[in-house]
């Protein structure tokens, strides 16, 4: 594994884990007024250590907690598939940071919808009116998840363009290899078929040297006397 996939893998891990502790903090707003001071995130409010849920959500934050849910299961299945769910199917190995990259580029852009409708919803809320309003450090760390999201897309399509390269290089060795066998094959075949071609004309030149030398010992041989007998 190259430095491009571990970057990418890291990276996407590292984003949806910040992603889902933002989700869970309550410590998105510090609301003070004349009467009380409190915490509040996207599901509790929280005053001193006692929190309880929100009850009366406003269509705002219920559409910014949806994309939110939304945003964190595109990124898990980003994530599942770049690490788990590819072993299953050796097919889609090739494609396994194209999908999670496009998966970050999806989350980057639901985390920003959904930020921009509740940053919106607190900015136009009442409380703006009676009361001092602070973010905290989980609305800014969402915030900033975004431009992290699509810094991770990106490192997801260099280590896809990594594996890209990596895979064609060895389907060049490969075909390399099998042609460099093919022609060895192949020479091998002609050096014994050569070597057959020489040994059947060997034979056959000796074959014909013992008949030309078994011709010329016949012709050798003194011939026998004839007896004529007069009666």
């Amino acid at each position: 594994m190259g430095w491009s996939e571990n970057l990418a893998s890291g990276f996407t891990i590292f984003t949806i884990f910040l992603l889902v502790i933002t989700i869970m903090d309550h410590h998105w707003i510090y609301v003070q007024s004349e009467r009380q001071s409190y915490y509040s995130g996207i599901w509790k409010v929280c005053k001193k250590l006692v929190c309880a849920d929100i009850i009366a959500v406003s269509p705002n934050v219920q559409g910014a907690k949806t994309l939110l849910v939304m945003a964190l299961f595109s990124g898990f299945v980003g994530v599942s598939f770049m690490t788990f769910t590819y072993r299953y199917s050796s097919s889609f190995t090739i494609y396994r940071y194209l999908i999670s990259g496009m998966g970050s580029f999806i989350t980057a852009a639901l985390v920003f919808l959904a930020m921009s409708v509740y940053t919106i919803r607190i900015s136009t809320h009442g409380i703006v009116r009676t009361g001092k309003v602070t973010y905290q450090w989980a609305f800014y760390i969402a915030w900033a998840s975004c431009p992290l999201f699509i810094l991770s897309g990106f490192c997801g399509l260099m280590a896809h363009q990594q594996v890209l390269m990596q895979a064609t290089a060895l389907s060049d060795k490969e075909s390399t290899t099998t042609t460099s066998s093919t022609s060895w094959t192949t020479a091998s075949s002609s050096f014994v078929e050569e070597e057959d071609g020489k040994k059947k004309q060997g034979e056959e030149d000796q074959e014909e040297q013992t008949g030309s030398e078994d011709a010329s010992i016949d012709s050798r041989k003194p011939s026998s006397p004839t007896l004529s007998v007069v009666v």
